[in-house]
């Protein structure tokens, strides 16, 4: 597969539409060319033509490519965008990366190499994480609710037979747990979607909003900090719910869950039995999970929450022996 004949790359900002030309000469596919625009408001305009296989976006002191980029995501552009820079410092670099951008090159970079690279990238699937996550969260949500219509079916048949033990629990729990699966597997996909509008937010008052909404039994809360965060608040309620969950679920008896702040962002601690350090490495992956209850997408949720925000989880051994989860937000 390869870019169809008469297809446009849009390169703009600053000195980035010095490379149109020699862009346009490098690209192989016929009649396939780049086109030198002012602004981004343009290059948004011009997408609505449906000719557009990508962007180059400058990045520079005149010319902010990030916030370019996320303005063209925010408006639902879903083809390549690659970043060029005048010199960049690698913590720039990092920043577009973790924002989603395609690629990040330098100006110095030749033709050739990024007509290569652009070709390459209008082919596949999908171009970056951003575009990735929205992609999934459609497909994830239509595959949960189609498939849940047919297991109310098989539900509802199972209560008129009288099947007796030991099959009918047996059977219960099974649909159950495809349910349950289900429901997970749209939680995953709308969570990873990255997050593009925050508020400052009290920490205090979120947890102890989700708190009070779960109603834990044998369970308690206590907050240690005053902090307020930039976060988009229903996936902070849901990290701060699923940390809470984790706790209390592998808890036997009475159990303190504690969050306050760090210089870093913040933390959420128990007194409960603890991750041993053989598990730690993996209690955020997919499917990992040490109780017949649940299915093991808790602290996956968690760390997909954070991801979504450009924050990091880490997990260790809480000061009364229990877990304490660590979210760094910046």
């Amino acid at each position: 597969m390869t870019p169809a004949r008469g297809t446009v790359y849009l390169v703009a900002g600053t000195e980035a539409t010095d490379l149109a030309k020699a862009l346009s000469e490098a690209l192989t596919t016929d009649e396939t060319t780049a086109e030198a625009v002012p602004d981004t408001s343009t290059v948004q305009d011009r997408l609505n033509d449906g000719d557009v296989r990508g962007v180059v976006l400058g990045d520079d002191g005149e010319y902010n490519g990030v916030a370019a980029f996320e303005e063209l995501r925010a408006g639902g552009t879903e083809i390549p965008i690659v970043l060029v820079g005048t010199n960049p410092e690698p913590d720039r670099v990092t920043e577009a990366l973790r924002a989603g951008v395609t690629e990040y090159v330098t100006a110095e970079t030749p033709a050739s190499l990024l007509a290569a690279k652009l070709d390459a990238y209008a082919t596949r699937w999908p171009t970056d994480w951003r575009v990735g996550a929205r992609q999934w969260d459609e497909i994830s949500s239509g595959v949960s609710h189609d498939a849940k219509n047919p297991l109310n079916v098989v539900m509802g048949r199972l209560e008129l037979l009288d099947i007796g033990e030991p099959h009918e629990d047996a059977l219960f729990r099974s649909v159950d747990r495809v349910e349950s699966l289900l429901t997970d597997l749209s939680r995953i996909g709308s969570t990873a979607c990255p997050v593009s509008e925050t508020d400052s937010l009290a920490l205090a008052d979120v947890a102890t909003e989700v708190w009070a909404a779960a109603s834990y039994e044998d369970a308690t809360l206590e907050v240690q900090t005053d902090a307020a965060i930039d976060a988009e608040h229903d996936r902070l309620q849901l990290l701060l719910r699923e940390l809470f969950d984790n706790a209390v679920a592998h808890s036997e008896g009475p159990v303190t869950v504690t969050i306050g702040a760090t210089d870093s962002g913040f933390y959420v601690a128990d007194d409960g039995p603890g991750i041993p350090e053989a598990d730690r490495d993996k209690v955020f992956e997919q499917g990992f999970g040490t109780t017949r209850e649940g299915e093991g997408y808790g602290l996956f949720l968690v760390d997909t929450a954070a991801r979504a925000h450009r924050w990091t989880v880490s997990v260790d051994e809480s000061e009364s022996g229990g877990t304490r989860i660590d979210v760094t937000t910046g």
